[in-house]
């Protein structure tokens, strides 16, 4: 079973994370229904926004008026200008953008681990997602929520993994909808861990999870990866590996600040982590530690870790609504970022690269040419499907054969969603 909010204590806690002094947003199991606390609409939605107060009560708030609130807090302590404590002056080389003392950044970023590039196909329903801890722990699998009818048909659950061709596991389960969540899932964790991407095949009598080998395998943080994996989920939840300086001793300070750019910063697709040095200091100064660590101890440990070349500067932007964008968007203000890279990652070709959109629900976004098996179907590839498999192959710099693969068909690169 896993953690309860006595708030809401018929649903699961799946996530809890901090993103403002007294403020955290809490992911649940289901959506529940509860007022807010601020604009005093029931809403009903599986995220909560939750304050606690000095007095230790914890109020809901909805999504809407978190954002509101915590662009608009204002921290009374420390309002420091970006030069003081060694940061690099406005207009050095050292400094990309200007920083905002006064208004910390909202950083708002889609979560890999939900059901997206949902397609329909001609024997059912195709969509991906990449396995996060929470997972692995819970016991399940993501659904979209177009699937939650058709899988009370499905009886069988296979997880494909192989270096050439998948081999096909059954997996012993015992069937549970909850919300959009299939649970009951016994993920072998010897052949799977978290940051893995997953494509998910539903038809009539089978829930088909499939994952892409790699040309060859890959080593992060100690591991080895076989399958196509998500660099974002793998910089936020891999656990980190210690670099200690000069004298072999790393301090609690720095670890901190790492961490804290690592659990909370904006992840781009390199697996780089990035946040304000206004939210930063905020958060470290939040932790309930031993120590209470003032925001000038905060910027002298980030200068420290970059003359170490631990950490970098960046430039983002921030929206008119007090979202972060990275990289910087034109138009909008720019603000330095802090930029921390925890594991370093293999460059792939980007003809390689699966690069993974997750769209609002109009949106248009690009999908990557892949393979689509078609032989249970009793069907076969045209030869146009196969011409372009051989030319995509070729582009690529792949080695082997370019012929296209038994039982499969090829899906050009294409647009979907939009207007």
């Amino acid at each position: 079973m896993g953690a309860r909010d006595p708030q809401f204590p018929d649903v699961e806690l799946i996530e809890s994370t901090r993103t403002h002094v007294r403020w955290t947003l809490q992911q649940y199991s289901a959506p529940v229904s509860f007022p807010c606390n601020q604009c005093q609409r029931t809403v009903t939605d599986n995220v909560v926004a939750i304050k606690t107060t000095s007095s230790g009560r914890k109020l809901p708030h909805c999504t809407d008026c978190h954002r509101r609130k915590v662009v608009t807090t204002l921290d009374a302590h420390d309002h420091h200008t970006a030069s003081e404590a060694a940061a690099p002056e406005l207009g050095s080389a050292g400094s990309e953008a200007a920083e905002d003392p006064e208004q910390e950044v909202v950083i708002q970023q889609a979560d890999p681990g939900r059901p997206h590039d949902v397609v329909e196909t001609e024997s059912g329903l195709q969509w991906t997602f990449v396995l996060r801890q929470h997972h692995l722990d819970h016991g399940y699998c993501p659904l979209p929520a177009q699937t939650v009818r058709r899988m009370r048909t499905v009886k069988v659950v296979h997880l494909d993994y192989g270096r050439a061709f998948p081999t096909v596991l059954p997996a012993t389960l015992g069937k549970k909808i909850t919300g959009e969540r299939l649970r009951g899932m016994r993920w072998p964790r010897s052949q799977v861990m978290p940051g893995l991407r997953i494509t998910a095949e539903l038809d009539r009598s089978r829930l088909r999870l499939s994952l892409t080998p790699l040309e060859r395998p890959v080593h992060v943080a100690r591991r080895q990866f076989l399958h196509d994996y998500d660099p974002r989920v793998i910089a936020r939840e891999l656990p980190a590996i210690t670099q200690p300086d000069g004298k072999g001793v790393t301090s609690s300070l720095d670890l901190l600040v790492q961490e804290t750019i690592r659990k909370l910063g904006y992840l781009d697709e390199e697996g780089r982590a990035l946040l304000p040095m206004r939210n930063l200091i905020t958060n470290v100064r939040s932790h309930r530690g031993p120590q209470d660590w003032p925001g000038e101890a905060v910027r002298a440990a980030v200068n420290g870790l970059i003359s170490r070349q631990r950490l970098r500067w960046a430039t983002g932007s921030c929206a008119a609504d007090g979202i972060l964008n990275y990289p910087a968007r034109p138009g909008e203000r720019t603000i330095r970022l802090v930029c921390y890279t925890p594991f370093v990652l293999p460059v792939r070709k980007k003809e390689q690269l699966r690069v993974v959109h997750l769209p609002g629900a109009s949106s248009q976004h690009g999908v990557a040419g892949h393979l689509m098996r078609i032989e249970h179907l009793g069907k076969q590839a045209s030869d146009e499907a196969r011409a372009a498999y051989s030319e995509a192959h070729r582009k690529a710099g792949l080695t082997g054969s370019h012929k296209l693969p038994k039982g499969h068909t090829y899906v050009r690169p294409h647009k979907r969603g939009g207007t």
